[in-house]
């Protein structure tokens, strides 16, 4: 795997994902004197992604076109005033290729560096189901509110059983009828991801006035400011989000402790700073999508996001040692930005995965049956069927399966978990 460069040849350059554009107050690195135009440029078989570039009225852009990258090779945007030295990215190619995930797998990161407003994301263009980061946000409306007189953090609510709600937290484990202050669920929210403690904050505070707050962010993309039915989360829209919690624990109102507090206390980290440094964080987990935001109060503060869709695959320690080691790679260069020349302040670096017609078997047991449920479930009718394609050993394939305790059924078309066994009735 080499990681490839794309050379743009402009006096002046600011690369943006096409999914949205971040608020002003990360846009203000353009002069007066700069115009804008739009240039588009192939950078995957299945995605056009445009990019938005700038330059001087005295000289057009003369954008090279680049070509369709394969899957899991690296292709870089650069054009920016600040940038890591060139061992990050020889470091970056390193864990790219420790990891089959992603070839297999969608994976984004997006980080932006306060200090200069230079930013670097990974895969910026693709969309994640949010899950559980999308509670920051609406904790921090919350939060808005209160400091606005339309909320009072000190009112009870009444946490009943039209509130219980399955998966992470700990009030579904309580009494009905027990009574919470409004900052007690925020913090079982922010700190446990408490999923009754969000139902009942939700039907106090709905979702329509959530939605125009996140707007007024600078959210354009309609499903990222969603709250339920399917919230999204992409690079650009992470930053946004992260920025708001930074900005208001800077602010240092009233509640910007109690925010910095429940955000440093949170559960599952996997997003790691330096070494002693302070990680504001919200992660998120559903299913496959698997994802940390945090903010990084290291030498230089920085946001950072690590998003994944690891689709079916069993989440492990191998799964968390991605986020360490992207984790790990930014803290080690985040003080390290050398100025060069140009301007802009964005680097895109694009990693297509293999399409699930593509795939071949991987050796790792969880990640085989994932793959092979992948494969069952988009391209193949049967096991034979795909056994018989891929030249492959059916036999070979099911023992394996089986000591993870996983068996072929055909009903569902899937390698399912193998049932266990129940006594007879005595006779």
């Amino acid at each position: 795997m080499k990681l490839r460069f794309a050379a743009t040849a402009l006096t002046a350059a600011m690369l943006l994902s096409a999914c949205t554009r971040r608020n002003d107050e990360f846009a203000e690195t353009i002069s007066d004197t700069i115009v804008t135009e739009k240039t588009t440029v192939s950078v995957t078989s299945a995605v056009t992604t445009v990019y938005e570039t700038t330059q001087t009225e005295e000289q057009a852009p003369q954008t090279e076109i680049v070509t369709e990258p394969s899957a899991g090779e690296i292709v870089v945007e650069k054009n920016s005033v600040y940038d890591f030295p060139d061992e990050f990215y020889v470091k970056l190619e390193e864990i790219i290729e420790s990891y089959d995930h992603f070839l297999y797998y969608d994976i984004s990161l997006a980080y932006y560096d306060i200090e200069t407003g230079f930013s670097l994301l990974i895969n910026p263009d693709k969309h994640y189901y949010s899950a559980s980061v999308m509670k920051a946000p609406y904790m921090l409306y919350i939060y808005r509110l209160a400091l606005s007189g339309e909320a009072d953090l000190d009112e009870k609510l009444v946490y009943t059983e039209d509130f219980k709600r399955e998966g992470t937290g700990v009030l579904k484990e309580m009494e009905f009828g027990t009574e919470f202050t409004i900052e007690e669920l925020i913090g079982y929210c922010l700190e446990e991801s408490d999923n009754s403690a969000f139902a009942m904050l939700r039907k106090k505070f709905p979702e329509e006035g959530y939605v125009e707050y996140i707007k007024s962010l600078g959210v354009n993309h309609t499903d990222d400011a969603k709250a339920f039915n399917q919230p999204q989360l992409c690079g650009d829209t992470a930053l946004i989000f992260s920025e708001a919690v930074y900005s208001f624990i800077e602010e240092e109102n009233p509640y910007s402790e109690n925010l910095r507090y429940h955000m440093t206390h949170s559960r599952n980290a996997m997003i790691y700073g330096g070494e002693g440094d302070e990680v504001v964080r919200k992660y998120g987990w559903h299913g496959g999508n698997f994802h940390d935001m945090a903010v990084v109060y290291g030498e230089k503060p920085y946001l950072l996001t690590i998003m994944t869709n690891l689709d079916m695959l069993e989440i492990e320690y191998r799964e968390y040692c991605i986020f360490r080691d992207l984790s790990k790679l930014i803290a080690e260069y985040s003080d390290t930005l050398a100025e060069a020349d140009g301007e802009g302040d964005r680097i895109v670096i694009q990693i297509p995965r293999m399409e699930v017609d593509e795939m071949n078997l991987p050796k790792d047991p969880y990640m085989l049956l994932s793959v092979l449920n992948m494969k069952l479930r988009d391209s193949y009718k049967s096991f034979d069927a795909l056994c018989e394609d891929m030249d492959c050993d059916a036999a070979e394939i099911t023992a394996a399966m089986e000591k993870l305790g996983y068996v072929y059924d055909e009903k569902v078309n899937q390698f399912a978990p193998i049932p266990e066994e129940t006594e007879k009735p005595q006779e």
